[in-house]
């Protein structure tokens, strides 16, 4: 369990340095060269441990097509989170994305999507929805709030 948890930690940081890194290719090549770029550079990253490691890469053919669909989400997955970045800030945009997950997680557990196990809905996890929810709204009023005394000192 300590090593999904670790796991979980890594892949948090990554998604959001990423995003920012994202986000400012972005500014100089465009939203879709910047796109191309992190999967060519992902794909050359990934050939290293696959040739490295190994792995069932033949067993493409084996899987429904159905999951294929996975790169092609990852495509939107960087074009979203770019412009979110642009219109919300990095803070902003990863505590909506947050939420977003895990309420597509629940659906996920709850109705078994994509083979995984089905698992139940507890009281717990609606209060915990809930409060992040409340916890992005207070996030994104505090936020509103120091860019206005921010506004205030440059205007003064």
């Amino acid at each position: 369990m300590i090593i999904g948890i670790i796991c979980s930690a890594v892949a948090g940081a990554f998604i959001s340095v990423q995003a920012a890194v994202n986000a400012k290719m972005n500014v100089h090549l465009g939203a879709w060269a910047t796109t191309v770029l992190v999967f060519v550079v992902g794909l050359l990253g990934s050939l290293i441990p696959l040739a490295l490691f190994g792995g069932n890469i033949r067993g493409v053919f084996d899987i429904s097509p159905i999951y294929a669909l996975g790169g092609l989400l990852g495509v939107g997955v960087v074009f979203c989170v770019m412009r979110s970045i642009q219109l919300l800030g990095p803070t902003l945009s990863v505590s909506v994305i947050l939420v977003s997950q895990l309420v597509w997680a629940l659906g996920v557990d709850l109705f078994g999507a994509f083979g995984m196990p089905q698992l139940a809905l507890s009281p717990g996890q609606v209060i915990g929805l809930m409060i992040l929810l409340l916890g992005v709204v207070i996030f994104k009023q505090s936020q509103a709030v120091a860019l206005q005394h921010e506004s205030m000192k440059e205007a003064a």
